[in-house]
């Protein structure tokens, strides 16, 4: 029987844009199994009722609370602006945390005076980037954009390129006048399109890496809760999606840096 430590990490997104946060799971902590999770049947989150996002966030976690994974991540902003505090008292005693407050201290720590957050329309709508930010330090210089294409962009892998370009260019338009230091991606789609979101901006502007900045805080907490794997050896990865098409062995390899192995298709209900 697997003890507890060796039990997997649970992570789900709407898609398969929470695979960055993966990724960066597998990398800083190469022992810990991962077990993710792609609502890819009901994407994108984004454009959802808090309601309806908080009732599909409840089926991911009792999905993931069923593998028997140690702990949860929502590595979907949106679910983590409206539905967290709901998933924590749902998850009795294993830990559920979000993507939004390891980004916003990855944000603080670059020592940037402005910033811009980019998200969907319900991760900008909450504002909580911005309550967040100016908890940690009140001067700050924040302007928050909802950019809901982003999403479709990079689950089609439509990463760079006219189409992508002209979109960016519509979103970030009006940055171009007083340019933000940092860039905060409130979505984990959004750094698939770093490349085309700073080339549509003057030099210099940086892009904060929030998927690195979640599985540090997941490092620090496992170590923390004497919860880290005893294995020695790599641990396991298991890709489930709501929906399977041809295409998502691609993206899911863009997302992943990597070929992603078998991919199941599980259900919620």
């Amino acid at each position: 029987m697997t003890s507890f430590r060796d039990r997997a990490v649970g992570v789900f997104d709407s898609g398969l844009g929470g695979l960055t946060v993966a990724a960066a799971i597998r990398r800083i902590l190469p022992e810990e199994s991962v077990i993710y999770l792609g609502d890819t049947a009901r994407l994108p989150y984004g454009n959802r009722s808090p309601e309806t996002v908080r009732a599909f966030a409840a089926q991911d976690l009792a999905f993931l609370l069923k593998q028997g994974v140690k702990t949860v991540i929502a590595a979907c902003n949106t679910v983590s602006s409206e539905a967290l505090d709901d998933m924590q008292r749902a998850a009795g005693d294993v830990p559920v945390s979000g993507v939004i407050l390891p980004g916003v201290r990855e944000a603080v720590r670059s020592g940037a005076r402005s910033m811009a957050v980019l998200g969907t329309r319900g991760t900008i709508r909450s504002g909580i980037y911005e309550r967040e930010l100016h908890k940690l330090d009140p001067s700050l210089k924040i302007r928050s954009i909802a950019c809901p294409l982003f999403v479709p962009l990079a689950e089609e892998g439509v990463l760079s390129g006219p189409a992508a370009e002209r979109i960016a260019e519509l979103y970030l338009g009006n940055l171009l006048a007083d340019p933000p230091e940092l860039i905060i991606p409130g979505c984990t789609h959004y750094p698939l399109l770093r490349e085309t979101i700073l080339s549509v901006l003057p030099r210099g502007v940086r892009f904060a890496d929030c998927a690195s900045a979640c599985a540090r805080e997941l490092k620090e907490f496992l170590e923390r809760e004497n919860l880290t794997s005893e294995r020695g050896t790599s641990g396991d990865f298991r890709l489930c999606v709501t929906d399977l098409t041809d295409g998502f062995r691609i993206q899911a390899e863009n997302f992943l840096g990597s070929s992603p192995g078998p991919m199941e298709k599980v259900s919620l209900s």
